[in-house]
Parts: structure tokens; sequence; C-alpha cells
């Protein structure tokens, strides 16, 4: 009796625990769940990114042409972008659907794949001490509605869910609320429409955000009310009053800009340096920045560049460290801007100050810094770093802030002036440029962004995307961005440093083997005097 109750017992317990996993799965199926204890949650969905995949209104397919069997570094790319294509699924209510295809000597699905403007990217296979070039495919189409937005090269797994989740934002965004950024132009800022080198991958990131719209100021007009944000990117030569009153009267009505000055020029032909001077200092003074004519310098905390360099009769060229490209670490930590970055090229920095007080309401934050070891002087004119070893003349010590963001409402610059005639040379009738109106002395609450580099523009990309999000007030991807960040560089160590690391390594081991030893010893003889008594 009592053995066959215990098989019952068993029997029970089994069948129990049988429904119990049975259950435990299927309600697992419907739930994702992911334990992430790396530093930003880079192994899991932003909170930005289940929230729009949550939203969506209609299906979306995800048709993603993949070459199966790739070697390192892409042998494992396959399973990732699956990976993370499924637990977007997981939160999209049932709207989203993804299919993987191999096109390799499928000519349908290579026809398919072309016509969402995927192509085969080249590939190096090694093979028994050979290298071969390949065809393969890691691209994917992505459908929704009569809208189509392609990723040709899943690549890069850092930032394979900021790609995929700002190609789903743009499909679901509205046309009508596509906000606009308008650009100034004609005073030597570089033109977006065409872009070069580095500055290319960031304009492309640009446009698929907003719209971009050049303007030339100090023409009739004001800034059109559909403009959202402003950019001033190193004017080379002087803005006239009308330009400084558009801008003004564009902070006014609520309208945020960004704008990044320039007070060294320099000239690789000469190694000389020029001085610069867009005007622009009275107008960010009135909103409580001034932006000083000095030159910021970092012997320690720098950037590399390219100089000529004779060898024989030859001339070519060599990197070194340069003091004049100044590499901020010191960074805002609480900043959205700034998240996940681990620090800011700004070459040919000047530094700036903040008013004291600052327009009542206005509330400011220090982007970053320049590091202790950094120095300031009035103007440098040789750019030959052998210059620069040396502590300069009338050098000031630093840190020295070298951008700021600004919240707040101000009263116009214009308040108690004259509004400026506009330049007849400037075209009457632009994109971005609207009617006069009356002038605006009190604005309304808007952002404002100050540094004084403008080559920090090419620089440091994923800052600009950052800012411009943050311009038009559209931040939901900016976390999502931040995690495709590299991961934080080595500080650098100081020679002491290194002697005691190298000593630490020498003789770590050994005198570890000794006391372990000794110990031991002396635990011997301790048991042998024991033994003896």
């Amino acid at each position: 009796m009592t053995a066959r109750r215990l098989l019952g017992n068993a029997t029970l317990q089994m069948w129990l625990t049988v429904v119990i996993v049975v259950l435990a799965t299927m309600l697992a199926s419907g739930h994702f769940l992911r334990l992430d204890v790396s530093r930003d949650r880079l192994h899991s969905l932003d909170e930005a990114s289940k929230q729009l995949i949550g939203k969506l209104e209609r299906p979306l397919v995800v048709r993603v042409y993949f070459t199966p069997g790739l070697e390192a570094p892409y042998n494992n790319h396959q399973q990732m972008v699956q990976d993370k294509l499924d637990e977007l699924v997981a939160y999209s209510r049932g709207k989203m659907q993804v299919s993987f295809y191999d096109p390799t000597d499928d000519s349908e699905r290579v026809a398919e794949a072309n016509k969402f403007g995927l192509a085969p990217l080249q590939y190096t296979v090694r093979q028994n001490d050979r290298a071969e070039l390949r065809s393969v495919w890691m691209g994917a189409a992505l459908l929704y509605g009569d809208r189509v937005e392609t990723l040709p090269a899943l690549t890069n797994l850092a930032s394979l869910e900021y790609e995929l989740v700002s190609a789903i934002h743009r499909m679901t965004q509205k046309v009508e609320d596509r906000k606009v950024i308008a650009y100034s132009i004609g005073h030597g800022e570089p033109d977006l429409s065409k872009p070069e080198g580095p500055m290319r991958a960031l304009v492309e990131g640009m446009g698929r955000k907003a719209w971009l719209v050049p303007v030339e100021l100090g023409g009739e007009g004001l800034l059109a009310e559909e403009v959202d944000a402003l950019l001033v990117i190193g004017p080379q030569t002087t803005l006239p009053e009308r330009a400084l009153y558009q801008i003004d009267q564009f902070v006014m009505r609520g309208g945020a800009a960004a704008v990044f000055l320039t007070h060294t020029r320099p000239d690789m032909r000469t190694l000389r340096t020029e001085r610069v001077n867009s005007g622009l200092e009275p107008l960010l003074g009135s909103f409580g920045v001034k932006a000083n004519r000095d030159v910021v310098l970092d012997r320690v905390q720098n950037g590399a560049m390219r100089f000529p360099v004779r060898v024989g009769n030859k001339t070519g060229s060599r990197e070194i460290n340069y003091p004049l490209i100044v590499k901020a670490t010191d960074l805002s930590a609480g900043s959205v801007l700034t998240a996940g970055i681990d620090n800011l090229v700004t070459p040919f920095v000047s530094s700036l100050e903040l008013a004291e007080p600052l327009p009542e309401g206005v509330r400011v934050e220090v982007l970053a810094r320049s590091s202790p070891s950094s120095g300031s002087v009035g103007a440098v004119a040789s750019l030959d770093p052998s210059v620069l070893t040396g502590v300069l003349d009338g050098e000031k010590r630093g840190p020295f802030v070298l951008a700021v963001t600004l919240n707040g409402a101000w009263r116009s610059f214009y308040e108690t002036r004259p509004a400026p005639p506009p330049d007849e040379d400037v075209p009457s009738e632009q994109d971005g440029m609207g009617d006069d109106a009356p002038l605006v002395s009190e604005g309304a609450s808007t952002r404002l962004f100050v540094a004084a580099s403008a080559d920090m523009v090419a620089n440091n990309s994923t800052f600009v995307l950052n800012l411009c999000d943050w311009l038009i007030q559209d931040e939901a991807l900016i976390g999502i961005r931040s995690k495709n960040a590299t991961l934080p560089s080595l500080r650098a160590t100081t020679p002491g440093e290194r002697v005691g690391w190298k000593a630490f390594n020498l003789l770590a081991g050994p005198v570890l083997l000794l006391v372990v030893g000794a110990t031991r010893q002396l635990a011997l003889r301790r048991r042998a005097t024991r033994g003896a008594s």
C-alpha cells in the first residue's frame, strides 16, 4: 500500500511538472525577457525602440537578404541580426513580419533585392593562405504600406538597433510632420548640399530626419515660420547687421539655433593662421555667452593632424598629435547630447565665458570643457608643431569652457535698436525665407547651442546628429544612437605609472610564490613540532 501510494505521488508530481513546463512555455512564448547587465544596456532594446515599434498602425514587412556561412568578422552577423529583429517583433503586437532569404545562385531573389535598391557587397575570403574576393549579401528592405526603406549593409552590429529603428521612424513619420532645418550660406560657411569627405555621411544622416534648407542671411524678410532650427557653421566673413537681426528674430519667435564660431583659420600651404571675424559676438553676448578671441591648445589631450614632411628629395606627409586639435573629455554627464560619447574633437577652438548673471529664466549647461593641461593664448601665428611644444608667452592655464547649451527666453538684441535695412545683393526670394514682420521684443522659450570651433562639426558626427535631434526636439533616437558609440578609450598612463605596472608584472608572481612557499614551509614545521611533542 505504501509503495503504491509513493508510486502514485511520483506519477502525479511528474505530470504536474509537465503541465507547469507546458504552461510556462506557452506563457513565455508571448513575452520577451532578457537579462542585460552591460553598461547602457547595449544588448537590450531601448525604451524608445519599444514604444516606436509598439505604435505601428499597419503591417511592417522586413525582408533580409543575407549570405549564410560567412567567415570572421561576419561569422555571427546573421544570428545577431535575427536576434535583434526577433526582439523587435516581440514588441510589435503582431504588426511586424521578418523573412530571411539567401540570394546566392537564385536569380529571382537577386532581382527582387535589386528592385528594392540592394546590391551585393565585396567580401574577402581567406582560405589556404589565399585571399579570394566574393560577392555576398548583407542587406534588408523594410516595407510599410507604400513606403520602402533599405539598409544596404548590415555590417556594424554596434549601430544595428539605431539603423533599424531610425528606418522605421522615417517610414512611420508623416510627411507633414517632418521638421525643417535651415543652414546659413554665402559667408564662407560649408554648403551642405555639396558635402565632401566626412561631412557626406553626416549630411546624409541629418537629411534622413529633417528637410535641410540653405538660406543666405542678410536680405529681405525673415526666416519662414516652417523653419524649426537654424545652423550657423563657421562664417568666414563678417555677417551683415541684417543677418544678425534675422537670427535674433528667429530666436525670439521660438526657433532653436546652433552657432559654431571660428576665430582662427589655418592655411596649410603656408603653415600660418588667419584671423576670422564673423560679427556674431555682440548678438551671442546678449544671449549670455561671450566668445573669446583666443586659441585653446592642449599638449596632452589632443587629436592628430597631417603635416608635410620632406625626406631627401621627396615631400610626403606624417600624422602627429597636435596641440591645436583639442580633445575635450570633460563632458556633461547628464546631457542627452553627450550620452555615450567619450570625447569631442574641437580643432582650432576658442574659449567661452558665461554672463553673470544670465538673463532671467535662462538655464545653461556646460557640455564640454578642456582638460586642466590645456592653455589659452591670444593668437597663434605659426602652425609649426615645434613652436607649440613649450609654454607660450602670455599663456593662461585651463580648463576652459568649449561648448554650452542654453534654454529659456530672451529679450531682443534690437529692442532699442532700429531694424537694419536688407542687403540688396542677397536674393530676395529663397526657400526657408518668409515675409517681413513687426519686431518681436520678448521671445518665446527655445534652445540655443554655442561652440567656438566650426571644424568640430565634421569631426563629431554622432554629437552633431544628437544636436539636430535636440534642436528639433526629436530626442527619442538620441539614447539609441548613443549605444552604438565605441567603448571608452583607455586613459594615457604617465611614465611613473608605467614603471610601477612593469615592476608589478615582473615581481608580483615571484613574490606570491615566495609567500605561498614560506607559508607552507611554516605550516609543515608546526605540524612536525606538534608530532614530536
